[in-house]
């Protein structure tokens, strides 16, 4: 029997089945295309959504009493244009079909017009249409993507209206990262709170044998810059990345860290890397800074250079010399980028680091030793919330 709070209609009618299905959220796209006349063409979609990887595909749903795609499936392709939460108005201009739609909010050039602002393109030879009640599914064959520079969240559809998501914080998902990921969900609410206080973005990474992963991010919606390290995203475990992890380590991981950074970088002096795990075991964090070493980091690790590229910036790290953040009063920095400091569990071990990012590079002193101060108070109450675990577990 059903609990007595639920309805189950046994026919559906179309007002159920819509009201019904509203309470789950879509995203929403305007799917373009150009006639061979230079015609540009529009509509919006809820129904977008990624179908195959190999070959690459996705997918929407047109109604068949649409006007509008039996033009654009005339083309021969179309460009999906995700929408970002702030760009609600862009999506009643052309679900109103606005006579001024396509010159107030695309860039204008060849091709499918594209949408400025839009989180995520997509350019795409049609595929496969197939029936689907009173609608059709459109398969497209996607040919180029495109992510935002600074990508943020999609305008979401819910419940009859349009809105923004809000997201404490997001987490990784892996069978293979079982026990970290259980150790990254008990800390999350207080990186999500250091999120709050400071109005910056802070992750959870966890070492994976020779690598890092990165577990979570909390304040991935904030107004601050935003990092386009992704969830989940891998970089290796190897001198000088991640000196929290092996910095209060038995000597065997310590030099293999060290080895693996010297096989990736062909570099043998590692007076520079013993110096940096010396100086955040004196100091407890570690802080980074340079704007251009921080974005051509994660264009590396977030795939969008090859994968020699890795290599190839720990060399350049490697020679830039000591990280000045290491040897130099936070209030005496310029251009920070990021602050780390460790996790422990119940036996000591560093197990977690947290991340603060989204610095602007023009924070005063003060603000700087404010952001520090609160990241390793957090830092001390994830040490806790992984011991406290640790003692309910054995009880």
């Amino acid at each position: 029997m059903p609990p007595p709070d639920r309805q189950i209609t046994e026919a559906v009618s179309p007002a159920d089945f819509r009201r019904a299905l509203g309470h789950y959220p879509t995203g929403v796209a305007v799917v373009t295309a150009c006639r061979t006349d230079g015609d540009p063409l529009a509509m919006v979609v809820g129904t977008f959504t990624s179908v195959s990887l190999d070959p690459p595909l996705v997918g929407f749903l047109p109604s068949l009493t649409s006007t509008t795609w039996p033009d654009i499936r005339a083309t021969g392709g179309f460009c999906v244009n995700v929408l970002g939460a702030d760009q609600e108005q862009v999506c009643r201009a052309f679900a109103s079909k606005a006579p001024d739609r396509f010159t107030a909010h695309t860039d204008g050039g060849p091709g499918n017009p594209r949408l400025t602002s839009a989180v995520l393109r997509v350019d795409c030879d049609i595929f496969q249409v197939l029936p689907a009640g009173d609608h059709e599914m459109v398969l497209g064959a996607v040919r180029r993507i495109e992510v935002a520079e600074e990508p943020g969240l999609p305008l979401l559809f819910l419940r009859g209206g349009y809105g923004a998501p809000h997201l404490a914080s997001i987490q990784a998902e892996s069978a293979g990262l079982a026990d970290q990921l259980r150790l990254a969900d008990l800390i999350r609410p207080e990186a999500e709170s250091i999120s709050r206080d400071l109005g910056l973005e802070c992750l959870v990474t966890a070492p994976a044998d020779d690598s890092i992963v990165v577990l979570a991010a909390a304040g991935i919606g904030s107004e601050t810059r935003r990092s386009t390290t992704r969830v989940g995203t891998t970089f290796p475990l190897a001198a000088p990345f991640g000196p929290l992890f092996v910095a209060w380590a038995a000597e065997a991981e310590r030099k293999a860290w060290l080895t693996r950074g010297q096989t990736l970088t062909g570099i043998t002096d590692r007076s520079l890397a013993v110096a940096q795990l010396a100086a955040v075991r004196e100091l407890g964090y570690g802080i980074t800074t340079g704007r251009e070493a921080a974005d051509h980091f994660e264009r590396v690790v977030t795939g969008m250079e090859e994968p020699a590229a890795i290599a190839e910036f720990l060399t350049a790290l490697e020679r830039r010399g000591p990280e000045p953040g290491l040897h130099r009063p936070v209030e005496k920095l310029t251009d920070v980028t990021s602050m780390h400091v460790p996790v422990r569990d119940a036996t000591g071990q560093v197990v977690l680091a947290l991340h603060l990012i989204g610095f602007t590079g023009q924070e005063t002193p003060g603000r700087l030793r404010a952001c520090l101060d609160r990241l390793r108070s957090g830092g001390r109450s994830a040490d806790a919330l992984l011991s406290r675990s640790s003692h309910d577990d054995g009880a």
